[in-house]
């Protein structure tokens, strides 16, 4: 069987496999760890306003970014119809803007201007950029095959319930189809800086510093946890990542409730994109057996 496999493959096979080894060694080392060794969470600070200065601010945001949109989109109308209405690399890039940029600003001038509602402090523990990646590393691995396990568990359901009828076909999403069919490199490597970069930064604020705060102020932390994922699950529009998103929502949240700095999530989510596009990347080039 090897012999049929070509170099992708076989890379694949051992990034898993040792992925999946050093997540043991990493889980087995924690149950291992003296109960007072284990350092106490250090905690998110609640966002304690009330609800309907949270719902301004998220409407705010709604208003915002799907103006900012249509306003973008109709100045790319010649684009848009020159790609026969396909995401095209280049419309990827506009996209990716054109969301997050409108959302980062809504926050920072929430903060500027009304700071007694929205300049609540987001880190209650200080970290520097190298202690926030060794400790993301570390967890990423740890709970990357936990998120694997999710994403087998409801890929089986989804196609139980399409051979059922239940379902229609669930289509990839558009940004994981660009990487598979590939492009220009500079509008890919633009792309990739996007997904490791600036969606971990704006959507670590968005989601765990100002929702999953906020949530917490109003119910449990566990609670928050839960429905903070499944926001975060939902705002990424696609059924067949849904519940691999809310675990990976209730992770990040967990992981800034546990280090009281949201650099921690910020890194986690960038090391996670960076991983899944290098995967993607190594899959599309490997031939698995079916």
């Amino acid at each position: 069987m090897l012999e049929e496999l070509n170099a992708a493959a076989i890379a694949a096979y051992i990034i898993i496999l040792g992925v999946l080894l050093t997540s043991a060694v990493l889980w087995i080392h924690r149950i291992q760890r003296p109960r007072n060794e284990i350092i106490p969470d250090a905690e998110a600070r609640p966002w304690n306003i009330p609800w309907v200065d949270f719902l301004l601010f998220i409407c705010a945001e709604i208003v915002i970014v799907s103006s900012v949109q249509l306003i973008g989109f109709h100045l790319l109308t010649d684009t848009i119809e020159a790609a026969d209405e396909q995401l095209t690399p280049g419309l990827a890039i506009a996209a990716v803007l054109l969301l997050q940029i409108p959302m980062l600003g809504v926050f920072y001038l929430a903060r500027r201007f009304f700071p007694n509602l929205y300049a609540s402090q987001l880190n209650t523990q200080a970290y520097s950029l190298a202690a926030a990646l060794r400790e993301a590393a570390s967890l990423f691995i740890m709970f990357l095959p936990v998120i694997w396990i999710a994403n087998y568990l409801w890929s089986r359901l989804l196609g139980t319930l399409q051979s059922l009828g239940v379902i229609n076909e669930v289509p990839v999403q558009d940004l994981v189809k660009i990487f598979q069919d590939g492009g220009e490199p500079i509008t890919i490597t633009i792309l990739v800086l996007f997904a490791v970069l600036l969606a971990p930064f704006v959507e670590e604020i968005i989601f765990r510093g100002c929702i999953y705060r906020f949530l917490k102020s109003k119910t449990t932390f566990i609670a928050a946890q839960v429905l903070s994922g499944i926001v975060f699950s939902i705002m990424h529009f696609n059924l067949m990542t849904f519940i691999p998103l809310v675990v990976i929502g209730i992770i990040l949240a967990r992981i800034y409730e546990k280090t009281g700095n949201l650099l921690v999530p910020m890194c986690f989510h960038a090391f996670f994109n960076g991983f899944s596009l290098l995967m993607l990347y190594i899959l599309s080039h490997a031939n698995l057996p079916q």
